[in-house]
């Protein structure tokens, strides 16, 4: 039967369209190396992250996933740099929540949404932060802080890993769920900085990630008031939450997820999706991120964006209340 010439050159010119794009089919994908790339520095948290996933997604899709760090700007670099690139399933983003919920909402010209410009295929867990405080500051509990800080007659001091870091918003919803407005914020280029002077008597308190204080905490260096997850802590478990220390409606984690650029083949995500589940879900999948403080979180795709939605409301308002923004 002889073809219409119109309709043959049609499908001759989406061939050529799919080819010089990159997209492949569910079946067919991966054919070559995936790109992971993460918003931070080598050997921290997120890094960390990334590389677990991409050493089990690569065994599941039996091919290479590159870890690409391009630290800066709270991951929004690193956002930015995915959010541009094709919907091919070739370029993925670990994201967090600095990157995805806290700085779309401080910073209005940020050059990427969160929600149109990513394909969320699925989180793969949090960090609850945990407030300490050194030795010389006199609070043993959550409650016992408060009533410190408001009773001092001058601003209780503490540090920040920069200013709409996570660390820092945690301290100001901690503000705004106790009203200890005399807590007065030091930001610092990052959370080494803080540690040191915090351990040194120039701040009295300092809302970290669990993995980085912990060994502060389990040499006797700092002390651990309450980590601000739901749950306790399984690296952790002596320590409370703030809902147990008097704090009801305090909870703050930074998370981990995958995203892909926008657009991307709802059967590719799918695909993305089953092979990061299959294997982060394994006991020594879960093992290597619990002993780092970190609780393994596996979802669809559809309800980490519902979650992505919540946490970017909720962000919203603390920075309004606080009335921040970043430029």
């Amino acid at each position: 039967m002889q073809r219409d010439p119109i309709k043959a050159a049609l499908g001759l010119l989406a061939a050529c369209l799919l080819c010089a794009t990159g997209v492949a089919s569910a079946a067919d994908y991966p054919t070559r190396p995936i790109r992971l790339i993460v918003g931070f520095t080598p050997g921290g948290g997120a890094d960390f992250v990334a590389r677990q996933v991409a050493q089990h997604l690569g065994q599941a899709l039996d091919t290479s996933v590159v870890v690409d760090d391009k630290p800066g700007a709270n991951g929004t670099l690193a956002a930015a740099d995915v959010a541009r690139m094709p919907a091919d399933g070739y370029t993925l983003l670990l994201g967090v929540s600095a990157s995805q919920s806290i700085s779309p909402v401080l910073m209005p010209k940020l050059p990427y949404d969160p929600l149109r410009d990513f394909t969320p295929i699925t989180q793969v867990g949090y960090t609850p932060l945990v407030l300490v405080v050194n030795n010389r500051t006199p609070a043993k509990t959550v409650g016992d802080f408060v009533r410190y800080v408001n009773s001092s007659s001058e601003p209780v001091t503490y540090g920040s890993a920069g200013t709409g870091n996570i660390t820092h918003m945690a301290a100001e919803l901690f503000v705004q769920s106790t009203g200890t407005a005399n807590l007065r914020h030091i930001p610092y280029k990052g959370s080494s900085q803080v540690i040191t002077d915090l351990l040194g008597g120039h701040i009295s308190a300092y809302f970290d990630t669990l993995p980085s204080s912990l060994p502060f905490i389990q040499s006797g260096q700092l002390r651990a008031l309450g980590v601000t997850s739901g749950e306790r802590s399984a690296a952790a478990p002596e320590i409370p939450t703030m809902r147990e220390a008097g704090v009801p409606t305090y909870q703050a984690t930074t998370w981990f997820g995958v995203f892909a650029p926008p657009g991307l083949n709802p059967e590719l995500a799918n695909r993305l999706q089953e092979a990061i589940h299959k294997s982060m879900d394994t006991p020594a999948a879960r093992q290597a991120m619990t002993a780092r403080g970190v609780e393994p979180v596996l979802d669809t795709p559809a309800h980490f964006r519902s979650e992505l939605e919540a946490d970017i409301a909720r962000w919203r308002e603390v920075t309004r209340k606080a009335k921040l923004t970043l430029d």
